[in-house]
């Protein structure tokens, strides 16, 4: 177990585009969140669950906090799990990607903690994964500063961190091929997964 960070989901979204929560579809016999929220388990030793509806999931048994922003996004998110954590990492990720590897979250983790960046992100195609990621308590202020400005894009926030861009050919030396990012944004997604 990884002792000096928590593992964190997010279950805080709208799910406009699903049309229900789809932190609760099934896929695989089993609520959504749960592939999530067993990878974790197997990880870390401290857990948190970001949602403003902590009623819906007392069947997973794990610590809850709302968002101290409302209504602004994952970036809230982040903000409300690194304001109450007592490690000094969190590995945060969303209760819509069923496929998280452990081998890349015990990557991001090590670089995290070798290099002292504020945020170790994982890149397929150039592109940075905000809910794949690993933060820094040292990230807070940032990510507040910004909140308060209402700039909730987690890319306007790494302009400004250390972040450690772990890229594609450094991926793909860990995994087999990048299904570890699908997620799911419509009902549709689920039986194609």
């Amino acid at each position: 177990m990884i002792a000096d960070v928590t593992g964190v989901v997010l279950a805080g979204g709208a799910s406009s585009r699903f049309g229900s929560n789809k932190a609760l579809a099934v896929h695989d016999g089993r609520p959504l969140i749960s592939h999530a929220v067993e990878t974790l388990e197997a990880l870390f030793a401290s857990r948190l669950l970001v949602t403003n509806a902590p009623e819906a999931y007392g069947f997973l048994d794990w610590p809850t906090e709302g968002d101290h922003y409302q209504g602004a996004g994952p970036l809230a998110g982040i903000h409300s799990a690194l304001a109450v954590i007592n490690t000094p990492y969190a590995f945060i990720t969303g209760c819509d990607m069923p496929f998280l590897s452990i081998r890349l979250i015990r990557l991001l983790v090590e670089l995290a903690s070798a290099g002292d960046w504020d945020v170790v992100v994982p890149c397929p195609g150039g592109r940075p994964e905000p809910l794949y990621g690993v933060y820094h308590r040292r990230c807070l202020p940032t990510i507040e500063a910004s909140l308060n400005r209402d700039e909730r894009k987690v890319g306007l926030v790494f302009k400004v961190l250390r972040v450690r861009r772990v890229e594609e050919d450094e991926l793909l030396a860990v995994l087999s091929d990048l299904t570890t990012f699908l997620n799911v944004n419509r009902p549709a997604d689920l039986p194609s997964l």
